[in-house]
C-alpha cells in the first residue's frame, strides 16, 4: 500500500462548530491572494512580492532573511471600516455564534481580568478589528474558484511506526473577533497524527492517535486507537471536533474551557506552588492545599472553545469529503520559506502573530512535530507491540544474566567484607588507632558496596518477575488500560442549564462596573473610601453570589473572613495580654505532663 493509500484509509472525519466561516483549503488560492514583505527590526518593511504574484513555487525562493530581517504574508490589505463591518455583520448569510457562554462559566475577579487582558490589545500589536470579516469575503470568493476541501499529509516512518500526519491550512483564525476567544491571526495551521504498527509483510495496524490542542503535550496529547474516547466512522477513520475559530482538535463534541496566564502574575503562580510543596514535602500533611492549582483558577483568563460539532462535516461518509496533497521536504514552499505565512503584528506575546508553515516555528527552527513525531506524542517510549515481545525477552534474559554476574559479585564482596572485618577486630589497641580507623573506613565503604549489590540483586529479581508477567500479557495482545499513559485529561464543561436574563446582564457588565466604581473611588476618595471600597466588593460579591445560586456558601465565607480580621485586630491591639495566655497556657501544659510522668495517670 502506497503512502496516498495509507493516508486515504485511516482519514479522519473532522465536525465543525455552527458559525465557522473557514474550512481546510490549498495554499495556492491563499498565496495568490497574498503579498509578501520583508521587515527589519525597526518594523521599516519592503514588498517583495505583489498580490497575484506568489505561488509555492515562487514562495520558495524566498530561502534565507538578511540578518536582523524577516519576512512574512499579507492577506487582508485592509480590515473592513466599521460602517461596512456593521453591514457584513447583518448580512443574513453570516451565522453568529448561538448561545455563547464564556463569562457565565467563571467568576466575577476572573471576569475583571478578562477585561484587563482585552484592554492590553490596545498597546499591543494586534490584527485590527474587522480583519476577519475582510478575510470571509477574500475567502468566499476563492472558494467559487477552488472549492476542494484539502488536507496535506504525509507519511514517516521511524521507531517501528508508520506514522500519518495530517496537516490542514486555513486562510483565517478568528477565535478572538468571532467566537470571544484569545486570539486572532491571518492563517492557521492544524495537525493531527495516526500512528500506524509495522508489522512487515503484514498490513500495518493503527495504534494511536495524537490530536494538537491548546495546553496539552506529550502523553497526553495521544490516545490508544481502541481507547472509547475515539470516536470512529467505520473501523478506520478517526473523529475530530474542531475547535470554532481556532480549529484544535478534541476526541469529544462539547466546550472546553482553556485558560492563559498573564505572565505578570506568574510569581505569584510559582509562590503558590512553593506553599504546596512547604505543606506536603516539609510539614508532611496527608491533605491538599491545593493552593498552585487555586492561585491559576483565579489569576487565569478563561476562554471557551466551542467544539460543538453542529456544523460543516467533512471526511468520509460526509457531504463533504478530502482533497489529500502529498507534501515531504521536497517540496521547496514546505523546506525553503521560513517566514509567517500572515500578517506580523509584533505582538511581544505572540498570539496575534500569523504562525509560521508547517515545518517551522516562528523563529525558523523546525517544529517538534515535523522532525520527531513520536517524540511529539510521547511515543519515542513506547515500542509498537511486534517489537514490544522481542525486546521484553531480550530484557529478561539480560535481567538473568546480571543476576548471575551480580550472585558471584555479592560472595567475592562478602569475602572481602570478613577479611577487613577480622583486621579490624585485631587492631582494636591502644597503639594502633590511626590504622584502625582507616580500616574501618575502608571496611565501611566495602560494607556499602554489598549492600548495593545486594539490592541490585534484589531489584533485578523484583523486574524480572514482573517483566515475566508482563511478556505473558503481550503475547495474549492484552496491552494494559487504554488510558494509563494519561496525566492529564481535558473535558468538555457541563451545561449551565437554562440563565436569568439579568444573570446574563450580570455577567456581562459586572466585571467592567466593578473596576469604574473602584476607579471612582480611589479618585474622588472620600474620607472613609477603604470602608466604600470594602461594602461595594461585598456588594458585587454578594450579587454575583445571587446569580448563581450560592448565597448561602457567600454569606458563611464573608463571616469566616469577618471573624479572621476581627481576631487580627484584636490581637493587634492586645499582643502583649496574647502574649502573656499563650506563655501560661504553655506553662500549664508542661507542669501537667511533668505531673502525670510522676505521679503516673
Amino acid at each position: 500500500m502506497n503512502d496516498l493509500d495509507l493516508l486515504r484509509r485511516y482519514e479522519p472525519v473532522v465536525h465543525y462548530t455552527l458559525g465557522e466561516m473557514f474550512f481546510p483549503c490549498a495554499v495556492e488560492g491563499y498565496l495568490k491572494a497574498c503579498s509578501l514583505w520583508l521587515a527589519d527590526e525597526e518594523r521599516h518593511t519592503q514588498l517583495m512580492a505583489a498580490p497575484g504574484e506568489l505561488t509555492p513555487a515562487t514562495l520558495a525562493a524566498f530561502r534565507a532573511a538578511p540578518v536582523e530581517h524577516r519576512y512574512y504574508l499579507q492577506y487582508v490589505d485592509a480590515p473592513l471600516p466599521p460602517v461596512e463591518y456593521q453591514r457584513w455583520l447583518a448580512q443574513t448569510d453570516h451565522v453568529r455564534l448561538p448561545a455563547p457562554n464564556r463569562l457565565q462559566r467563571v467568576g466575577l475577579a476572573t471576569r475583571i481580568l478578562d477585561g484587563l487582558f482585552d484592554l492590553s490589545l490596545v498597546v499591543r500589536g494586534r490584527v485590527p478589528g474587522g480583519t476577519a470579516a475582510a478575510a470571509q469575503r477574500k475567502y468566499a470568493a476563492s472558494v467559487q474558484q477552488d472549492a476542494r476541501r484539502v488536507y496535506y499529509g504525509r507519511v514517516v516512518r521511524t521507531g517501528g511506526y508508520i506514522v500519518l500526519h495530517y496537516i490542514f491550512f486555513f486562510v483565517m483564525n478568528d477565535f478572538r473577533s468571532t467566537f470571544y476567544g484569545v486570539n486572532d491571526h491571518e492563517s492557521d495551521w492544524e495537525q493531527i497524527f495516526v500512528y500506524l504498527s509495522d508489522e512487515g509483510d503484514a498490513d500495518p495496524m493503527p495504534r494511536w492517535v495524537a490530536y494538537a490542542s491548546h495546553d496539552f503535550s506529550g502523553d497526553d496529547l495521544r490516545r490508544r486507537w481502541d481507547d472509547p474516547e475515539v470516536e470512529k466512522v467505520g473501523d478506520t477513520h478517526p473523529v475530530i471536533y474542531a475547535g470554532a475559530g481556532s480549529h484544535a482538535s478534541y476526541f469529544t463534541r462539547g466546550e472546553y474551557l482553556m485558560q492563559v496566564e498573564p505572565a505578570f502574575l506568574a510569581p505569584l503562580h510559582g509562590v503558590a506552588a512553593a506553599l504546596d510543596r512547604v505543606w506536603k514535602n516539609t510539614l508532611r500533611q496527608s491533605g491538599q492545599l491545593n493552593l498552585d492549582a487555586g492561585m491559576k483558577n483565579l489569576l487565569s483568563i478563561p476562554f471557551v472553545d466551542y467544539a460543538r460539532g453542529d456544523g460543516h462535516a467533512i471526511g468520509p461518509g460526509q457531504a463533504e469529503t478530502w482533497t489529500p496533497i502529498l507534501i515531504s521536504d521536497a517540496d521547496g514552499w514546505v523546506d525553503g520559506y521560513r517566514g509567517l505565512w500572515g500578517l506580523d503584528t509584533w505582538d511581544p506575546l505572540g498570539g496575534e502573530r500569523a504562525p509560521s508553515g508547517p515545518k517551522y516555528n516562528r523563529d525558523g527552527s523546525v517544529r517538534e512535530s515535523w522532525r520527531d513525531p513520536l517524540g511529539w506524542a510521547g511515543l519515542d517510549k513506547v515500542l509498537p507491540p511486534r517489537e514490544a515481545v522481542a525486546a521484553t525477552v531480550q530484557m529478561l534474559a539480560a535481567l538473568r544474566a546480571e543476576q548471575a554476574e551480580l550472585a558471584v559479585q555479592i560472595e567475592q564482596q562478602r569475602a572481602i567484607v570478613r577479611t577487613l572485618a577480622l583486621e579490624v577486630a585485631a587492631l582494636q589497641t591502644a597503639y594502633l588507632d590511626d590504622l584502625y580507623q582507616r580500616r574501618q573506613a575502608t571496611l565501611d565503604a566495602e560494607i556499602a558496596k554489598l549492600r548495593e549489590r545486594n539490592q541490585r540483586f534484589v531489584d533485578a529479581g523484583e523486574t524480572l518477575e514482573a517483566g515475566e508477567a508482563q511478556l505473558g500479557r503481550l503475547r495474549a495482545g492484552d496491552f494494559g488500560a487504554a488510558r494509563a499513559h494519561l496525566q492529564r485529561t481535558h473535558a468538555p464543561q457541563p451545561s449551565l442549564g437554562q440563565q436569568s436574563r439579568f444573570a446574563l446582564w450580570w455577567a456581562a457588565v459586572s466585571g467592567g462596573l466593578l473596576l469604574l466604581v473602584i476607579v471612582a473611588l480611589l479618585f474622588f476618595r472620600p474620607p472613609t473610601w477603604p470602608l466604600w471600597l470594602a461594602g461595594v466588593i461585598v456588594a458585587f460579591g454578594a450579587v454575583e453570589a445571587g446569580t448563581r445560586g450560592r448565597m448561602r456558601s457567600y454569606l458563611y465565607g464573608v463571616t469566616i473572613v469577618l471573624a479572621v480580621l476581627n481576631a487580627a485586630i484584636l490581637l493587634y491591639e492586645f499582643w502583649f495580654l496574647a502574649l502573656v495566655l499563650l506563655l501560661v497556657g504553655l506553662v500549664v501544659l508542661m507542669i501537667r505532663d511533668n505531673l502525670r510522668e510522676v505521679f503516673g495517670g
